[in-house]
């Protein structure tokens, strides 16, 4: 049975990579989500790298709404894979950003990771434990010709298969504290990888730990994100883009369990047609906020708002839609295989994704009482 929820995002996956999905559900579930599962290589190898590449640059040019609708596709296949690669999907939108800003990134680097299929993978502004959105793990020292920098990104999704990872810190300057992108390969001196994830849940990810020692940056490898106290729309892109790929990722693993739910024709159409209107209601919420990005005439701050309110939403929906799922498959199923159980686990991850709910509160609290949002140093009026 095919889920028609999902037809839409599956011709979109077709047109940008024609037959990754068929290689993809080619191999078993739970071969696709082990911890050596081949679907990153694949990936890397004859999927929609350059996705978001602007085809000036050599690469597919995709929408938002187009790269949203990919993303839904592959999390109904492979969660882990949908995950992993909306690491590298944002890494390369905030690039694309910084170039326009004319901030140092030009169209050669883009057009390497394209032709070349770079696979990035992400350290870019993700956060640290007890800090803030906008911290980073890396210290950094200064040199006339680069930096060099020490520190840790755990998890990093990806950490098998990366060619660069896009990894933040901050410099000083007269204005005020500066975030910085470094593309660091990880064959650099001084990186090493460390095993991190331990949890069968969405385990073909390649999550790990990558640590930096006194790893040294070229400066033209450096590239400035804006000041951390006024987040700037490269910033703002770069999470936008960030949480509406990542949610899409999420939802589209909730899509596909409820498909094998709903082949298994157990319980009433009532019943299924709930399962569908919860999932419905999130890929319209995430279409419309798709298509806001794609029309870029409105107030980033404002649509990185309502894109986090959709998000969290969305957070609550998928924990009733999968559960009423994974019921739908029976107690057979639950017994005689771990599938279910895995793929019910693998829609659960969004909610520990940065920024979380919890510390957004406050700040999405001011926003909605009619202040302007921010996801630096709380909402302003």
């Amino acid at each position: 049975m095919n889920l028609t929820l999902l037809r839409r995002s599956r011709q979109t996956l077709d047109i940008f990579s024609p037959g990754f999905a068929e290689t993809l559900a080619a191999l078993p579930f739970e071969q696709r989500e082990a911890a050596d599962s081949p679907v990153v290589q694949w990936f890397k190898e004859r999927g929609p790298l350059g996705l978001l590449v602007p085809r000036s640059s050599g690469g597919l040019g995709a929408t938002a709404l187009e790269a949203m609708h990919v993303q839904v596709a592959i999390g109904a296949l492979s969660p882990s894979l949908a995950v992993a690669s909306t690491m590298h999907q944002f890494s390369v939108a905030s690039l694309v950003a910084v170039a326009l800003k004319g901030a140092g990134a030009d169209a050669l680097l883009l057009a390497a990771i394209a032709q070349q299929r770079l696979l990035l993978a992400s350290g870019f502004a993700e956060g640290v434990t007890g800090g803030g959105i906008l911290d980073t793990g890396m210290a950094a020292v200064p040199f006339k010709d680069g930096v060099r920098l020490s520190g840790s990104k755990q998890p990093c999704s990806l950490g098998a298969s990366l060619d660069l990872l896009t990894a933040s810190y901050s410099r000083d300057t007269p204005a005020g504290e500066e975030l910085m992108i470094a593309l660091i390969p990880p064959s650099a001196p001084g990186v090493t990888q460390h095993p991190f994830w331990a949890n069968h849940a969405l385990a073909g990810a390649q999550s790990m730990e990558l640590r930096l020692e006194d790893v040294y940056v070229d400066k033209r490898m450096l590239f400035s994100a804006g000041l951390k106290a006024r987040l700037g729309d490269v910033q703002t892109i770069g999470f936008i883009w960030f949480e509406l790929l990542i949610s899409a990722a999420y939802l589209g693993a909730c899509l596909g369990l409820a498909e094998q739910a709903m082949a298994s024709q157990r319980w009433s159409d009532q019943q299924r047609v709930e399962l569908g209107c919860q999932l419905q209601f999130g890929l319209g919420a995430l279409e419309g906020a798709a298509h806001e990005l794609d029309r870029g005439d409105v107030d980033l701050q404002d649509q990185l708002a309502r894109l986090l309110l959709v998000r969290y939403g969305l957070e609550q929906q998928l924990v009733r839609a999968s559960d009423l799922a994974h019921q739908m498959l029976g107690g057979l199923a639950f017994i005689r295989s771990n599938m279910g159980s895995q793929w019910l686990l693998s829609t659960r991850g969004l909610q520990f994704h940065p920024p979380g709910r919890l510390g957004m509160s406050t700040n999405l609290d001011i926003y909605l009482r009619d202040a302007t949002f921010s996801i630096a140093n709380g909402a302003r009026s």
